[in-house]
């Protein structure tokens, strides 16, 4: 089990540190089991005291929880949670820069309030933007790598670094970056501006696709599964071919809107999701040879 050790150093924090947490709270799931240790630093200096006191041997960096599944079993670790000091965005020297605890739809407003382009897509995908790179969040044939400029990280050791575009490593869903890294800020890179009118209408028509497309008003986290490489079909299409969108386990099942969703409104067991996840697997590697693998993080 995850101790605290030299906790006389980290007295100024214990408003920060919680024992024993639930974590449901923090999924779209709305499941999940308790973490040894929760960690809310509100600023950099915070963080960086935590991780030079304790010496961490198991944790994860959770943003909103929009594509987190929480097993029901307990996770015997810490698992830190970016702050409001992190949730800042800012322009300077024409360039817009965000705390990795920024919602990806405040950093998209931000940008339209002052007239910046290519940051529309944003106003669709939930989660934060330090989440939105690390997993190189996109749709609508927009991601975070066209975009991000650089990145400002702290290391497991309480180290701070900067990321250049070539250091992150992005690929479709996913960089390249080491779990030991912690995103705290991204420098985004300069973009042309245009009328502020222009971008709303172009994230009006956005938001109208996705809501013709997309579940809503269901607790979801969101794409299950990314669309295969190299296939001509995604993965709904595959799911679907297969009679999977009609399998249920317990209370899990797939949105009858978009069965590249999972509908957990009734709030599943996590081993049920599990289980509709990996039967999906098995059914589509069998039919198609193709592997699906998981958009979504399972902890």
């Amino acid at each position: 089990m995850q101790k605290i050790n030299n906790e006389k150093k980290t007295d100024k924090l214990k408003d920060r540190i919680k024992k024993n947490y639930l974590l449901n709270k923090n999924s779209w799931f709305g499941i999940g089991g308790r973490a040894n240790i929760f960690f809310q630093p509100n600023n950099k200096e915070e963080l960086i005291l935590f991780l030079k006191t304790i010496k961490l041997k198991n944790f994860i960096i959770i943003g909103s929880g929009s594509n987190i599944l929480f097993r029901d079993s307990d996770f015997d670790g810490v698992v830190i949670k970016l702050g409001k000091e992190f949730c800042k965005i800012k322009e300077i020297n024409s360039q817009i820069i965000a705390g990795a605890g920024s919602l990806k739809s405040k950093v998209s407003e931000f940008a339209k309030n002052n007239e910046y382009s290519n940051f529309e897509f944003l106003s669709l995908i939930p989660g934060t933007v330090g989440g939105g790179v690390s997993m190189n969040a996109g749709c609508y044939g927009s991601d975070m790598s066209d975009i991000v400029s650089q990145i400002s990280v702290i290391d497991s050791s309480g180290e701070e670094k900067t990321i250049t575009l070539d250091g992150i490593g992005f690929d479709y869903r996913k960089s390249e970056l080491p779990d030991s890294y912690i995103i705290i800020e991204i420098l985004f890179k300069k973009t042309k501006k245009i009328q502020s009118t222009v971008i709303e209408n172009k994230i009006n028509l956005f938001k109208k696709k996705k809501k013709e497309n997309q579940p809503t008003g269901i607790r979801t986290g969101g794409s299950t599964f990314k669309n295969p490489t190299g296939s001509s079909k995604k993965a709904w299409e595959l799911i679907r071919e297969t009679g999977c969108d009609k399998l249920s386990y317990g209370s899990a099942k797939f949105s009858s809107h978009h069965c590249n969703f999972i509908d957990n409104s009734n709030l599943a067991l996590s081993s049920d999701i599990e289980k509709l996840i990996t039967e999906t697997q098995k059914k589509i590697k069998k039919n198609s040879g193709i592997d699906l693998e998981l958009e979504i993080k399972i902890i």
